[in-house]
């Protein structure tokens, strides 16, 4: 489970924090200057 994850269900155990992962990850992608290539990759859409 992912720590962002963790932490909100700590406060409430029904959240959803896909919206905040997608988030975050499309930052990282972006910092990192990932093509669409290598997301798939990273995502476990394309080997």
């Amino acid at each position: 489970m992912k720590t962002i994850e963790r932490r909100a269900k700590k406060l409430d155990i029904s959240s959803d924090t896909s919206s905040y992962e997608q988030e975050i990850d499309q930052l990282v992608y972006k910092l990192y200057e990932l093509t669409q290539e290598e997301i798939e990759i990273v995502e476990g859409k394309k080997s």
